[in-house]
């Protein structure tokens, strides 16, 4: 009886020296309402959220979000704070990297949590080939075209070129081929002033070892420029 008696009194001061942290914390909680739509401006069904309190996106996200039903809503209750958010769509419903069809939000949005306030936003997820086509329609833009090759002197199938404003690895590329064919061909758009660095990558994001190593100036009397990108394939 004794021994009963102790643990009883042990439990009751663990519960209360924890349980009013446990009632603040669940008090420090408030709600996400994010709107997925798809390039067209229509609601993407079956996009989750994926959540981070650092703009490093390149890694395992700290909430991820139900997915998304007909309307494109996504619905999540976080703790408050500062948050960095991406959206995604996959094919399979699955979690990993994406892969051709597969849809991303592009960089980071910043998102505040506030008590006892609804916070809302809206996203939009493309594929790889939709963002092509996006950066396409600017008058002001060079073609890059090649073929994406392995160390071999190969082509690589399924693979992409993105072009980045600065070597900067951890920055998510401004600009993206469409999905290479089986003959490696890519065609990638890239402002004509100011110059640019190339990458490859078979993933998308790319990770932040594929660093964009070659640099491009395009030259203002140039329409079209070819260039062979090289990737280690894994």
């Amino acid at each position: 009886m004794k021994r009963v008696h102790i643990c009883s009194l042990l439990l009751a001061g663990l519960s209360a020296l924890f349980l009013p942290a446990f009632n603040a914390f669940a008090a420090e909680t408030s709600g996400l309402s994010m709107k997925i739509l798809d390039i067209e401006g229509k609601a993407a069904e079956g996009a989750k959220l994926f959540l981070y309190d650092t703009p490093n996106v390149r890694r395992p996200a700290d909430f991820i979000s139900p997915a998304s039903g007909q309307d494109g809503l996504v619905r999540i209750d976080l703790p408050v704070g500062k948050y960095w958010a991406v959206a995604r769509w996959k094919n399979d419903g699955k979690y990993g990297p994406l892969m051709p069809g597969d849809k991303h939000s592009g960089e980071p949005v910043e998102v505040e949590i506030e008590k006892d306030r609804q916070a809302e936003a809206e996203l939009l997820v493309a594929d790889i080939r939709e963002m092509a086509r996006k950066n396409r329609t600017s008058a002001e833009a060079v073609k890059l075209l090649g073929r994406v090759l392995d160390d071999q002197g190969n082509p690589v199938a399924n693979a992409y070129v993105f072009a980045r404003s600065t070597r900067n690895a951890e920055q998510l590329p401004e600009y993206l081929s469409a999905w290479t064919d089986e003959d490696g061909k890519y065609e990638l758009y890239v402002p004509s002033a100011g110059r640019c660095y190339l990458g490859a990558a078979t993933k998308y994001p790319p990770e932040s070892t594929r660093t964009a190593s070659r640099e491009i100036v395009p030259s203002g009397d140039k329409i079209d420029i070819a260039i062979d990108i090289s990737l280690i394939v894994e």
